[in-house]
């Protein structure tokens, strides 16, 4: 900072001014990046981050990857019967269960509308395990907190690969088992207000 005060003082005023619009637009510009890349209703990186990220780790495969698919329950439903403010509501819930979860190596994404996946570069298969668990911990807790209006279910599907491995085969896999999931929720009649 110092070195542009220094040059700020060498500067003619025209000069200083255009300078100091120039740092104007960058700190702008680098927070309309930042709102471009996060999801404003739930804080995390959405679609555009998530593809550039896929895109890296298929060019420079990790040495083993995890992925867990999310599918946030009830959507559709709770924007019908309640309205859309409590279906933003229900997103919010499940965006803070992931929030517990990030961090460490886990990257979580929203994809899609009630979509969300997580990719964890580099880890092992227990630690996919436990940051499901941590995560199940943290969902249950944010439901018992927030009452009993909105209760957020989500089906997810798990997949890791490690050594010859290939990517798109690994997220297709987490993605089918994501909705043998969502199926067996679905059987089991689980409705909104259920825990699981």
């Amino acid at each position: 900072m110092a070195a542009v005060d220094e040059l700020l003082s060498e500067l003619s005023d025209e000069g200083r001014s255009a300078l100091l619009l120039m740092r104007e637009m960058s700190d702008y510009y680098r927070r309309l990046l930042r709102k471009l890349e996060l999801d404003s209703l739930t804080g995390l990186p959405g679609s555009n981050k998530y593809h550039e990220l896929i895109a890296e780790l298929t060019a420079r495969p990790p040495e083993s990857v995890g992925f867990i698919v999310f599918d946030v329950n009830d959507l559709k439903r709770y924007n019908d019967t309640m309205g859309h403010h409590a279906g933003d509501l229900l997103l919010q819930r499940a965006a803070e269960s992931f929030h517990a979860v990030t961090g460490d190596g886990v990257r979580i994404f929203r994809t899609g509308g009630d979509e969300f996946v997580a990719v964890m570069p580099d880890c092992s298969e227990s630690g996919v395990d436990a940051v499901v668990a941590k995560w199940r911990e943290a969902l249950a807790e944010l439901n018992a907190a927030g009452g009993g209006a909105i209760r957020c279910t989500i089906a997810h599907g798990i997949a890791f690969g490690t050594g010859e491995y290939a990517l798109a085969e690994v997220m297709k896999f987490a993605d089918e088992r994501m909705y043998d999931d969502k199926r067996r929720m679905k059987e089991s009649g689980l409705k909104i207000g259920d825990v699981r």
